[in-house]
């Protein structure tokens, strides 16, 4: 139990980091500005697609070069 409880701070934390905090707000945007119809769809989806994949693939290098 000790364990998880630790991994549960460190994943918190690392949510803290200033990159994760900059693109919670820039989704969030986008999101308040789509809903007002003040940007489109599209361009919303293009905005969280990249952003989701940036961490996404960002995670599975993290995780790469921690086994090596």
């Amino acid at each position: 139990m000790k364990e998880v409880g630790k991994k549960f701070v460190e994943n918190l934390i690392n949510l803290f980091k200033v990159k994760t905090i900059l693109s919670l707000c820039v989704i969030i945007t986008t999101c308040i500005l789509t809903f007002k119809n003040i940007i489109s769809v599209e361009a919303f989806m293009a905005i969280a697609s990249a952003i989701i994949t940036y961490y996404f693939t960002r995670t599975d290098q993290n995780n790469e070069s921690e086994e090596n």
